[in-house]
């Protein structure tokens, strides 16, 4: 196992993308700190990593405020006694033109998807330098390549590399490293939520899955094995870098 002996927190590991990553850690030998604001669950992927024979706690709090970051990385310490890895994954998604977002939306979306992030890190680089560790950010395909209506989200999710590219700089001295996971079309509950709305839903994944030359829409588990990795010994020379998980969607020049 990759990951025995390390601790990980995880944030928004209450349901999609941040379970996944969780259930992958968890996999690979560490004890990992569920966070998300909804305790309910947090505390329902805690009970899955349990019933695999992992180690897992949790902490519900808002990462978007300086002491919800904290708690996360004291309630790994108070668990575990240490910090290897932090999964900055909790995000907010909002679709409305930048015209008629009000300045509140505006906020809301920055204020987690990024400011979430430096709030987590700037609590968790002094604990994780003290053995050397990894940090990964999710950012989004809407980071380098975006649609209408997710102003907000992409100029979040391409602050994320930014700060990640920095972040590696100022950490390489304390053998922290900084990457970020860009992923494509995830399928998840959310999504197929997104797919209901339409007036046939299976029409509307079939249009959406021929943006993808890979045949199939991504899963939690394959962001998971991503991150896994990227927290692990194998990528000891990876750091500053951005990982983009789409499927060859962002390869697409036209719709195949």
């Amino acid at each position: 196992m990759k990951l025995k002996n390390r601790v990980a927190v995880v944030t928004g590991a209450g349901s999609g993308v941040g379970r996944g990553i969780a259930q992958c850690l968890a996999e690979e030998g560490a004890a990992v700190l569920i966070n998300d604001i909804k305790r309910e669950a947090a505390e329902e992927t805690q009970r899955l990593l349990l019933s695999q024979k992992a180690r897992a706690a949790v902490v519900a709090s808002d990462i978007a405020t300086p002491a919800g970051a904290a708690a996360a990385v004291e309630a790994a310490v108070r668990s575990y006694g240490r910090l290897d890895v932090l999964v900055n994954n909790a995000g907010r998604q909002l679709i409305k033109s930048t015209a008629d977002l009000a300045p509140t939306e505006w906020d809301a979306i920055l204020s987690v998807n990024l400011k979430g992030i430096y709030l987590c890190c700037k609590s968790a680089i002094p604990v994780l330098a003290q053995n050397g560790g990894a940090i990964v950010n999710i950012a989004s395909v809407h980071a380098t390549a975006t649609i209408a209506g997710f102003g907000a989200y992409a100029a979040s999710k391409a602050g994320i590399v930014g700060l990640t590219r920095a972040l590696a700089l100022e950490c390489a001295p304390m053998s922290v490293r900084v990457n970020a996971v860009s992923p494509g079309t995830i399928d998840t509950p959310l999504l197929q939520a997104f797919f209901d709305s339409f007036e046939d839903p299976g029409q509307a994944r079939m249009e959406y899955l021929k943006f993808h030359p890979i045949g199939r829409f991504g899963t939690p588990r394959d962001i998971g094995k991503l991150v896994s990795f990227l927290a692990s010994d194998d990528a000891s020379f990876i750091t500053g870098t951005e990982i983009i998980a789409d499927g060859g969607m962002t390869a697409c020049l036209f719709k195949q």
